[in-house]
């Protein structure tokens, strides 16, 4: 296991700068997910800490060492890459060997780490077949056991699920969470897929055009996203944004007043807001409900999405460009729909984006 530090990290590629600066501390043994749009710099990020990228300026430091200068086969990595990159002509057992050959291990070496690590993949029995015989999943499973042999400090994974189908996606992710537990190795990891990186990661990395938005479990990112954008970004659907205007301080907290006139009153104090200042107000999805006394709300819907357990109704509310997307366990029964909104539910977000401080949910006392 390995600790990896990004200090200023930064990459430019002529004009276009891809990394502005990134500071990141990774713990020993942790599973960490970068996520955001495209372009927004998370596969240059993980390719710089693998050395298959220079940086401009800043350091990487991988187990307490500085790394800038070494090649990839010197920083104890080892990545997987989403096309798999398998040797054809080889059999599987070959592919998992190559890397051992090449660093003039024993024939006896060899073989006992092909055989653990086919072992812990589950894939023994395919170790004399070639990769065009194989499946998806079990080239993906192939590709982490060439990985594994090297027993390296800190594993890479660059959207390694991104090639299979929906299903099997969703096996792999159970797989991956298994082999973490079962290695305990530094694991970093990038997705666009936020199920993924919410169903993985011990922490996850959000970026945005080249810097850190937010760091954080995955309840902190959606409890107390920190920004708009971490807010819109995580979760599916994603959280319902509205733009409003600071009224002033209500019974519970902050009121503010939507586009369309409506009075919302939320649970946080927004004490450094003014009389009429912009802001937006964030809700999600499951946070939306039928009944309730609270910042009732009504209009007509446009659709609605049933995935079975949950019915995700998209409703056009007075002054709103966007729908208002509520998620409910039964389908509505008519074209219209009221629904409620709970003030400890809401968020707040001021005319910069940044997040409003929410009140800690109430803690339980211990009986006596």
């Amino acid at each position: 296991m390995a600790t990896v530090r990004l200090r200023q990290a930064a990459k430019a590629f002529g004009p276009i700068e891809v990394l502005k600066g990134i500071d990141l501390d990774i713990a020993n043994g942790e599973f960490v997910v970068f996520v955001g749009p495209s372009g927004c710099g998370k596969s240059t990020l993980l390719r710089s800490i693998a050395g298959l990228e220079s940086l401009s300026s800043g350091t990487v430091e991988i187990d307490g060492r500085v790394v800038n200068e070494m090649p990839p086969s010197e920083r104890g990595i080892a990545m997987v890459f989403q096309s798999y990159a398998l040797y054809p002509h080889m059999s599987v057992r070959e592919n998992m060997a190559f890397a051992l050959k090449l660093a003039g291990r024993s024939k006896a070496e060899i073989a006992a780490a092909v055989d653990a690590a086919a072992a812990t993949l589950d894939i023994t029995h395919l170790l004399d077949r070639r990769p065009r015989e194989l499946s998806g999943g079990q080239r993906q499973r192939v590709a982490i056991g060439r990985a594994i042999v090297r027993q390296p400090k800190v594993f890479l994974f660059d959207e390694p699920l991104s090639n299979l189908d929906a299903a099997l996606r969703v096996r792999m992710r159970y797989e991956f969470a298994g082999l973490h537990k079962a290695l305990g190795t530094t694991m970093i990891y990038v997705t666009h897929d936020q199920v993924e990186a919410m169903t993985l990661a011990d922490r996850i990395v959000v970026l945005n055009n080249g810097v850190i938005e937010q760091v954080g479990t995955p309840a902190e990112l959606y409890e107390r996203p920190d920004t708009i954008f971490v807010a819109g970004f995580i979760g599916s659907p994603t959280m319902n944004l509205m733009p409003a205007t600071y009224v002033g301080r209500g019974t519970a907290g902050a009121t503010v007043r939507l586009n369309g006139g409506q009075l919302i009153e939320t649970a946080i104090a927004a004490e450094s807001l003014s009389p009429g200042a912009a802001v937006t107000l964030g809700v999600r999805p499951e946070s939306l409900t039928g009944d309730g006394p609270a910042n009732r709300l009504g209009g007509d819907i446009r659709m609605v999405e049933s995935l079975g357990a949950v019915h995700h109704v998209h409703l056009a509310i007075e002054g709103l460009a966007e729908p208002l997307v509520a998620s409910l366990p039964t389908r509505p029964a008519s074209e219209t729909l009221g629904i409620a909104m709970a003030p400890e539910t809401l968020h707040l977000f001021d005319e910069h984006g940044r997040a409003l401080p929410r009140p800690m949910p109430a803690v339980p006392r211990a009986a006596a």
